[in-house]
This record gives C-alpha cells, structure tokens and sequence, in this order.
C-alpha cells in the first residue's frame, strides 16, 4: 500500500510478488526479506569486505565453505548470505565491528534484508550449514566465547548423598531464601509478572544449588509453582524448558560444593570462567544467588565497591578490567553505587539510596530503581549531584550498576523510609523532617519534592520570641485565632481519624489576611514566598497544590489570594473552579490516573486541613453540599491597623518552625486514647450549643487544637481548663461567623450581616445624607410611645446588599417577620410604603430593639465541656 512496513508486524508483509510488483508501482528502492519469528533462516551481513571488486582475504573462507546463497549488498561493497536454519540457541549477540571499519551483522528474528538479486561469483543456491554459521559467529560476533557450553549429559552432578527434599532445605536457609520461597511458590511480584524472567531466575538458582545437574534442576521445577505447559512446548529440537535450563548453567559462575568436599577438588569440572566479561550482564542470566558463593563477604557499601569487569579506585574512579586484570580504560571519575534498599513504609515499595562522591564530599538521592538501571534516565537523576554520567558513559554506568546488584545485591542494608511530610509510622510516631532517623525512619522525598522540603528543615529563631510576637494578635482577635488553631489541629486529623476539611478566612483587602496566613505556616516552617516555597497561592495549578498537599500530608496547606485566580464565567466560574479544587483537597487523595503503560499510577493521599484566604466568599446558594459541609468558611477582618498587619509579615519572615517542633514533642506525651476523649467532650459541648450546625465537628476540632496549643505552647503548665474555656469561646464565635449552615443557622447570618451593614452604613439613613452629597437609602425613626427606634430601609438597596453578600432575600425576610424583627404593614408581604419628599417608597421597617434581641439570644453563652474524668494532658 504504498506505507512503511516493520521487520516485527506481520500484518505489512507480503509475498515476493507482490513485494515486486508494489517497487514499480510506488517507486521503492527495493525489496526486503524479513527473518521471522520461526527462526527458519539467518542472515550474514559482511559490511565494507569488498575492496575494487576483491573480497578481502579474511572473509574469504566464508563464501567457500557456506555453500549457501551469497549476495552483493546495496552498497556495492559488502554482502549477504543466507543460510536455512537459525542461529545456536546460546548465540545472543548480532552485531560487531571489525578491525579497519568493517561491521559483522548475524540475525534469525526480527530483522530483515535489503536484498539485491546481484549473485556473488554463481553462489545462488540456498543451503543449511550449521557449522559454518557458529563458526562464522564465534569468529566475528563473539570471538571471546570459548568452546561450547557441555552437554547436559556432560554437565556435572550434584551431592548423589543428598535427596531433593534436603537440597531445597538448604536452598531455603541460604541467604537468598527469601527469593527462593517465593519463585517455588510461583509469586512474580519481583519480577514484574514477567513469568519468563522468573523461569529463569529459578533455574539461576537451581544451576548452583544442582551444580548444574539439568535432570535434577527439571525435576525440582516440576516441583514449583511456575511449572505451566509452556514449559514443555516444543522450540526446534528441544524444549522452552530445557533451553531456560541451558541458559542457567552457562550462565553460572559457580556451582555449590558442600562443606565436607571444599577441601577437595572443585565439585564442578573446569571450563572457561566469564568472570571479567565487562559485557556479563547483557549477556547472560542474571545470577540471583549474588554471583558468588554464599560465604562471600560483603563490602561496606560506604564506598563504591569493584566487582569482577570493574575497578572502582580510592579516589572513586571507575575503570573497565580486561580479561588479564589490567585497567582498559576509564569511565567516570564519579562511581555511583546504591548504599541502602529504601521501602517504603506507607506501600512497600523498594528504592535506592544512591550516592556519589564529588569534589566537595559525598552527596545522595532516593531513587526509583527503574530510573537508576535505565540508560535514558539515570542521566538526569544522577548529573544534578553532580555525577560525571554523560550519553557517552551511562550504558557502562547501568551496567556496573547491574553488576554490583548481581554480585552484591543479598548483602545490602535496608532502612525503612517515607516520602512525605508529617506523621511517619502513624500518629504520635516520627513527625517529619523534625525527627530524621527516630524509630529507624528516613526522609527521602523525590528530587523534585526535595526542594520543597526545604522550608520545614531548619527553625529560625526562638519559641519564646516567636510566641511573643504571635500571642497579642491571637489574643486580639478571634479570626486570628481561628486561623491559627486551624494551623495546630492539622495534625489531629490523622490522630483522631477525622474528616479533612477547608478554612476559608474571606474579607476586605489589606485587612491581614496574608499575614494572618502567613501566621499559621510559621508554625510548622519558612512561609515566606518563593518558587518553591511552603506559601502557595490559588494562581497555582490545581496539579500542583495537590501535589503539595501529598507532600505536607500533616502540615497544614496554606493557599493565598483567592481574587488571584483566573476563570472563565467571572466571579461565579471562579468560585467553581476553587469550589472543586478546595472539595479535592478535603478528600485527602489525588485522582485516579494511568500511566502510558495502562498501569495505575501512584496516587499522593494527605490527612492534613486546607487553610485558605481571599476576598470572595465561595460557599453560596449553589455550593454542593458536600463542599459547603467541609468548608469552614468565616467572614472577618483579623487585623484592623495595617501597621500591626506588616509587622506580622516581618516576625514570621525571622522567626518560624519552633512551634510546631515543640507542639509536636508535647503531643506525644499523652496517648492516642487520651486525644479521643477529650475531643469526644469538646465535641458534645459544641454541638449542643450549635443548633445542628453542619460545622460543628469542624468547629470542635479547631477548639481542642487552640487549648492544646495554648497548654503547650502560648501558656505551657496552665490550668486546662481555663485553656478549654478559652477554647470554647473561640469556638461561639466560630459557630456565629461561620456560613454555610441549613435553615435558621444561615438566616441569623444573613440578619447578623444586615444588623452590621445598617450600622456601617447609617450616615446613609439620616436626614443630612443628602445634602452631604450621599445617596439616600432610608430613614431613622424614633418612637414616640416608646424608646427604640427603627429603620425604613429602601427594599432596592437592602436587595442589592443581601445580594452582594450570598444571602436570599426571601429566606431572610420571612426569619426576620417570624422573629418580630420587622414591623408588619398593612399587606401580606414584607414591605411597607413610606412617603419621601413627593414620592412614596416601597420600604422594610426594621425594628432595631428586636433585631437586637434576636442576635443576643442567638449568640446564647459559650458552650461548656464537662470535666476530663482523666485530668488535663500531661
């Protein structure tokens, strides 16, 4: 059809005729022969042999003694023969240059020749000749390769004196039992679910434990969980299973000898050792058992260590060994080597601890060990530490990388480690980065979370001075403290197994939002801004925070300037697409997703809040409930001086992370059961006082972390229940100030808020309005048979406002009427008509004593926790 075909897809091939008749009808330069998965031919590719119509000398015999068909190639200059039959099942290589710019090619699979009809000197027969093909690959491919492996008949047999059932006893107690378990009982978890790889990393074993007794190594893979039909299927004149057999005896270095026969002659009969063949690891299985014997001493991994092809020099150099022991030649003067298998507490899983050593000393990285044994990645894992690994080098680094696995991989410490933030081994354990290495936990982020680390490494500062600094503003304001309670009761979450939820502090500009924000960071690290700082913004991508979010996984998210973030459909697409971003973060888990291989990819989790900031409300009419339920969302100005707000911003820039270090030592003095009571009482008391409000657990968690703080560390050693009494007058002001709640909650809101605007907005309600050039809205009006007075506001006007603050009208009024609030007319709505000047005007009476009342009752006393049948925390 006229497209490019592939030697590996069958469905682009065709006949010779047609292959033939497609040259002249799309104008190809030719036609090729594909060698196919039936192995049922190979090709000789001589390239460059040819000299002004000579065939140079050394290739000669070849073409003499192939008496098989023997081609001019298209370069005019070389040749192709092609013989029937494949390649020696053991003849792995394809392809190698020769001395004076001549290359060698062999195939039998997965290739395909560019063939010319041009007959080299009437050589136009096909014929087989397998002992001309392994003469030719021995001579060209693999000159190194010695005599042919023994027959299986010839291999040499294991300890007659011992059973099956005892070799495998020993087999299990060996070093390597681990892996050996698991083969025998089938499992692929290590392999990938590659069940050829486990084939043949079995038979690696049973090649050194049977001393390469073949009949044996059959017998007791029978035995094994990975015995399938696949193992007898025919492949030529032999078997799958007999070939992976082979395959493991050539590839063994070593056979096992048993103690009583050590001082003896070797167990295993003499035959070339592939020890220093820098190309073992491409070449040949790799050997699981750790390439030597079980007795073989480890190194210290302190350095990197030389194995068999590899020397590794005291100033950290790596060099190639020859076959005579000498050093060929260098290829980096930056030996990487893996220290430590790292697994992961939370999932198992195993990465490296690679290190390096450079001018400077040594530096290390947590790596995945598909990057660090991958050509075209460990490039970029490795040159940031600063490694001399280059596209010229890392095909040799992987392989002495490999090598060293081979050799040393059963002896290499392990340690267990977490990638993320926070509580390391479950609540009250390790609390990262503040506890490296307690309970025999690292901290090993990924090189690109690394950095991002950083602000939570190092305190600046005192906790004396940071309290100082801190204490007067959250003494000042509840807004402040709700905030910072919010910061304190992020670790929490994970302790008492409760939702994670969002607090979203909203108001005018530059009434201290930020520094309020910046405030709560300051305990647990540097909030100050930057690329990769601890301070994020919602002008961020979603991605982004979220991945945050798994990083911090305890310590609170702080996001910034709401009115920052760009959205299609104005103010309402904005609050959606921060609606669905704040809803994702108070799952506590990323989305799932697939890698390009179809796999799942990993997926971040977090158990810590969201303490956001900006200058829009984003719990409306229209928020999901969901979303509206896990939104704390409170409307205030935490600073009323500017001055007071700047000076926040400059005492957290010097002084942050003492807090949270000393917050998080404090907690672990009591235990998990401890926390549980006491929230359970916080939460009855606020609950009770909160009418069914929808953020009364919220609301509850935020009081205990405020009295936990304030024992710990505003006020260490004070009464506890003083701190709780504090505590719970936080959490009354929260209750009134938050939105978001059903029903009558909301409306008392919505009257709060119009309570608030009449009294902010009165010069607009006097008589002298408008000849100070204000716009009218109402009037004042004083009783006059008794005290009090109440308001006639214009209904337009009092529409826009509830309006602009999220509230419906209809909801509200009709509160306000059943409260008494408003003083009915002579209609059936909640409007009456009110002459001003020659017109007369639709107005709400609003009749301030009573709305007075109303928020009064509504407010009630603070809730009350009962006494701590166990006392106060220690």
């Amino acid at each position: 059809n006229g497209r490019m075909a592939k030697s590996t897809d069958p469905a682009t091939w065709a006949t010779f005729e047609e292959a033939v008749a497609a040259v002249s009808r799309w104008r190809c330069d030719g036609v090729g022969f594909v060698f196919g998965p039936d192995r049922a031919f190979t090709g000789l590719d001589l390239d460059h042999v040819i000299e002004d119509g000579v065939l140079d000398a050394a290739y000669r015999w070849v073409v003499e003694e192939a008496g098989t068909y023997t081609e001019v190639s298209p370069s005019g200059d070389g040749l192709h023969l092609i013989f029937r039959g494949a390649k020696p099942d053991w003849a792995q290589r394809s392809r190698k240059g020769q001395p004076g710019g001549r290359v060698v090619e062999m195939y039998d699979h997965d290739r395909y020749f560019t063939v010319t009809g041009n007959v080299f000197e009437g050589r136009g027969a096909l014929a087989e000749n397998p002992g001309v093909v392994e003469r030719a690959y021995r001579t060209w491919i693999e000159p190194e390769r010695q005599a042919a492996q023994p027959t299986l008949s010839e291999a040499p047999v294991a300890d007659v004196h011992m059973d099956d059932d005892a070799l495998l006893e020993r087999m299990y107690a060996s070093r390597s039992s681990d892996d050996i378990r698991s083969l025998m009982a089938g499992d692929l978890a290590a392999r990938g679910g590659d069940h050829s790889a486990a084939d043949m990393a079995l038979c690696s074993h049973l090649a050194f434990w049977c001393a390469g007794d073949a009949a044996r190594m059959d017998r007791i893979f029978r035995r094994s969980g990975l015995m399938r039909d696949k193992w007898d299927s025919r492949r030529g004149g032999t078997t799958y299973g007999a070939q992976t057999i082979e395959r493991a005896i050539e590839g063994c270095s070593e056979f096992y000898r048993p103690r009583e026969r050590r001082a003896g002659r070797p167990s295993r009969q003499a035959r070339p050792s592939r020890a220093k063949d820098k190309n073992v690891c491409s070449t040949v299985a790799p050997d699981t058992d750790g390439g030597d014997s079980p007795d073989e001493e480890a190194p210290d991994f302190e350095t990197a260590p030389s194995v068999e092809g590899w020397f590794v020099d005291a100033r950290g150099r790596l060099w190639v060994r020859g076959r005579d022991g000498e050093l060929a030649r260098s290829v980096t003067s930056t030996a990487p080597w893996v220290a430590a298998d790292l697994v992961d507490v939370d999932t198992g899983d195993v990465r490296a601890l690679v290190r390096v050593t450079v001018p400077g000393g040594v530096r290390e990285r947590a790596l995945d060990r598909e990057v660090l044994l991958n050509q075209s990645k460990v490039i970029g894992a490795l040159a940031p530490l600063g490694a001399n690994v280059s596209s010229a080098n890392a095909k040799d680094v992987v392989r002495y990388l490999t090598d060293v696995e081979r050799r040393f991989g059963w002896a290499r410490p392990r340690a267990r480690s977490v990638v993320h933030l926070g509580w390391a081994d479950g609540p009250l354990s390790a609390f990262m980065p503040y506890d490296l290495g307690e309970g025999g936990v690292r901290f090993d982020p990924s090189p690109d979370e690394a950095v991002k680390a950083r602000p939570f490494m190092e305190p600046a500062g005192t906790l004396a001075e940071w309290v100082e600094g801190v204490a007067p503003a959250r003494a000042a304001s509840m807004a402040f403290r709700c905030v910072l309670a919010a910061s304190f009761a992020s670790p929490l979450v994970s302790l008492l197994g409760v939702q994670t939820f969002i607090v979203y502090l909203w108001g005018r500009s530059r009434s201290g939002k930020t520094p309020t924000l910046k405030a709560a960071g300051s305990v647990w690290g540097d909030p100050t801004e930057g690329a990769d700082s601890y301070f994020r913004t919602f002008a961020d991508t979603p991605k982004s925070i979220v991945r945050a979010a798994a990083l911090l996984h305890d310590i609170p998210v702080i996001i910034d300037e709401l009115q920052s973030k760009g959205a299609v459909g104005g103010q309402a697409g904005k609050r959606q697409v921060v609606e669905d971003l704040l809803y994702s973060l108070s799952l506590g888990h990323e989305r799932g997703a697939l890698n390009s291989d179809r796999t799942m990819m990993r997926a971040g989790s977090w158990r810590c809040l969201t303490i956001a900031t900006g200058e829009i409300p984003i719990v409306g009419s229209s928020t999901q409930q969901g979303a509206a339920n896990r939104t704390l969302e409170l409307c205030a100005e935490p600073f009323g001086d500017v001055r007071a707000a700047q000076a926040m911003h400059h005492l957290v820039s010097a002084q942050h992370g003492t807090a949270g270090r000393a917050y998080v030592a404090a907690l672990r003095r009591n235990d998990a059961a401890f926390y549980a009571g006491q929230f359970s009482s916080v939460r009855d008391a606020v609950c009770a006082a909160a009418g069914g409000h929808p953020q009364a657990d919220n609301v509850a968690l935020l009081a205990l972390a405020d009295a936990l703080a304030q024992f710990y560390v505003f006020a260490p050693g004070s009464d506890w229940a003083a701190c709780l009494e504090g505590a719970m007058l936080m959490a009354r002001w929260a209750l009134v100030n938050a939105t978001g709640a059903d029903g009558g909650d909301t409306d008392v809101k919505a009257i709060q808020f119009v309570a608030e605007w009449l009294v902010r907005n009165r010069l607009h309600f006097e008589s002298s309005a408008e000849m100070d050039r204000l716009e009218r809205w109402g009037s004042v009006e004083q009783y006059r048979d008794r005290p009090g007075f109440c308001w006639w506001v214009f209904s337009s006007v009092l529409d826009q406002a509830l309006a602009g603050a999220n509230f419906d009208r209809q909801k509200t009024l009709r509160r306000m009427a059943d409260e008494g609030v408003l003083l009915p007319g002579s209609g059936r709505g909640f409007t009456r008509q009110k002459r001003f000047g020659d017109s007369r005007v639709y107005c709400v009476c609003v009749d301030n004593a009573a709305m007075e009342g109303l928020l009064e009752r509504a407010a009630g006393a603070p809730p009350a926790v009962a006494p701590s049948q166990g006392g106060g925390p220690c």
